[in-house]
């Protein structure tokens, strides 16, 4: 399994059962989950981590816990699932309590798991897709390195709407260090 990685703000660490709580606690509020899958907005604490830990054992990615490296409160969650090992690929996906939105932690975590995948599983590739609408989501992945590709239309089925959802790729090498990096 993976190892804790630490950055400036968060550290990554594996997810576990015991982070069902505070990640259901994200998961009940409807403005952090506004732009995430219908099957996610739907899920508990422990069903989703039921779910991603099932998919990490059968070896389709990796877990993590965002951890504030300051008082250690879980406020999220990152991971890089659907992984290809025959195409070195993998897509990322992050979400965070709301109160610690523009703070970096979201952007460090991305970076943490992305230094992981091209590291310790290989990967060529990352992908990321996120909603039109979430702009803020957009511009971060921009400052870490990922390259907008396409427009995947009406594509995820979020609070019963279709949503047209960006597609963005980061190649091994072309990651960003961070400001502070």
């Amino acid at each position: 399994m993976s190892a804790t990685l630490r950055g400036t703000l968060v550290e990554i660490r594996p997810l576990t059962p015991a982070d069902a709580t505070p990640l259901g606690r994200i998961l009940r509020d409807r403005l952090a989950t506004r732009y995430l899958p219908w099957r996610v907005q739907l899920e508990t604490g422990p069903a989703f981590v039921r779910r991603v830990l099932g998919e990490q054992r059968r070896g389709e990615g990796f877990s993590f816990a965002i951890v504030t490296r300051k008082d250690s409160r879980v406020v999220g969650q990152v991971r890089l699932f659907d992984w290809s090992r025959h195409d070195r690929c993998a897509e990322v996906g992050i979400w965070l309590r709301r109160d610690c939105w523009g703070r970096g932690y979201g952007s460090e975590a991305v970076r943490l798991v992305c230094r992981f995948g091209f590291g310790s599983m290989k990967l060529h590739r990352v992908i990321a897709t996120v909603g039109v609408p979430n702009k803020k989501s957009d511009a971060m992945l921009r400052r870490i390195g990922f390259q907008r590709e396409g427009l995947l239309r009406s594509s995820a089925l979020v609070r019963r709407a279709w949503l047209d959802m960006r597609v963005y790729g980061l190649l091994r090498g072309e990651l960003r260090r961070s400001r502070a990096s």
